[in-house]
C-alpha cells in the first residue's frame, strides 16, 4: 500500500501555514529536482502551482504543470510527483475530513481528480492567500471563503467530463493554438466531428462553451506573463489573441475578479516578499 500522508504533511518544505478547524493552506517549496514516491494523502486538496516545473500521475492520468496550473486531488488518491530542475512552489488548499460530516464521504473519496486551471476556484485561491498573507481580512472571514471554496470543488467535481475522444482532439487543438484566432470550423476539423455537434457536446460535458474554455486558456497564459515579464498590456493582449487591450482586461477581470495590472503589482509584490523571507532565513 502506498503512504498516506496526513494533513498538513508534505514532501518538501512547507513555508507558510495557515489553518482553521476545517481548512489548512500551505505554501510548499521544493528547491531542487527530485521524484516523490506513490503516496496518497488523507485529506482531500487543491494544488496550485505559482512557478517552477512539476508534473504529476495518478493512474493513467498525468499533468504538466504550468504557472498557475490547479488540480483537485480526492483524499485517499494514490499519486506520484516530478519536480524540475527549477524546484516548484505551490499552494495548496486541505480539507479536513469533518468538513465532509454533512455529506456522504465514501462519495467524496470516490470522486476523480480534476483539472481545475484557469477556472474561479484556482483564482479564488489565488485571492485567499493575498488575504492571508497581507492580513487584510480577519480569521473568521478567511476561513469561510477557504470552507465556501472547498465545498464548492467537490461538489462540482462528480461533473468531470468524460474524456470522449473527440473531445480530447478538440481540447489539445485549443491548447496548442489558443493564441491563434481559432474558429469552431478549425476545432471541427480537428476533432474529426461536425461544428454543430462539436459546439453541443462541448457544452452539455465541459459545461461551458468552447469561447468560454479557450477564455480560460488564455487568461492562465496572461497570468504567466504578467507575473514574469514587463510586456505592455496591449502586447500580451495582441500575443494570447484577444482584440485589444481593453478586450483582455475585461475578460481576464471577468475570470480572475482582478484586473491585469492589480495581478501584476500583487504578484510582483508577493515575489519581493517571497525574496525577503528567503534572504532572512539564509542569513539566520
Amino acid at each position: 500500500m502506498s503512504r498516506a500522508l496526513p494533513i498538513g504533511q508534505f514532501f518538501g518544505n512547507v513555508s507558510h501555514r495557515w489553518a482553521a478547524d476545517a481548512v489548512v493552506v500551505n505554501r510548499l517549496v521544493h528547491n531542487r529536482a527530485r521524484s516523490l514516491p506513490i503516496h496518497a494523502h488523507q485529506a482531500g486538496f487543491v494544488s496550485l502551482m505559482l512557478e517552477g516545473e512539476y508534473r504529476e500521475t495518478a493512474g493513467l492520468a498525468q499533468f504538466g504543470y504550468q504557472p498557475f496550473s490547479c488540480v483537485y486531488h480526492p483524499p485517499g488518491m494514490d499519486h506520484r510527483d516530478e519536480v524540475g530542475q527549477s524546484g516548484v512552489t505551490l499552494l495548496t488548499l486541505e480539507f479536513k475530513p469533518e468538513l465532509f460530516d454533512a455529506m456522504d464521504f465514501a462519495a467524496v473519496k470516490l470522486r476523480p481528480i480534476i483539472d481545475l486551471s484557469g477556472k474561479r476556484p484556482a483564482w479564488q485561491l489565488m485571492d485567499l492567500y493575498r488575504r492571508i498573507s497581507s492580513r487584510t481580512a480577519n480569521d473568521l472571514d478567511i476561513e469561510s471563503r477557504a470552507v465556501a471554496l472547498s465545498f464548492s470543488i467537490v461538489r462540482s467535481s462528480p461533473h468531470v467530463p468524460r474524456d470522449l475522444r473527440s473531445l480530447q482532439r478538440a481540447r489539445e487543438f485549443i491548447h496548442a493554438h489558443f493564441a491563434d484566432n481559432l474558429t469552431l470550423a478549425q476545432l471541427a476539423r480537428s476533432a474529426g466531428v461536425h461544428p454543430v455537434y462539436l459546439g453541443q457536446i462541448f457544452r452539455q460535458e465541459f459545461h461551458e462553451t468552447v469561447g468560454e474554455y479557450l477564455n480560460r486558456i488564455r487568461v492562465r497564459a496572461a497570468g504567466e506573463f504578467l507575473a514574469n515579464s514587463d510586456l505592455p498590456l496591449s502586447t500580451i493582449a495582441l500575443e494570447l489573441g484577444f482584440y485589444d487591450q481593453s478586450h483582455f482586461s475585461r475578460v481576464f477581470r471577468q475570470i480572475t475578479g482582478t484586473t491585469p495590472g492589480s495581478f501584476r503589482g500583487e504578484y510582483s509584490l508577493h515575489k519581493k516578499t517571497s525574496s525577503h523571507t528567503l534572504n532572512v532565513q539564509k542569513s539566520a
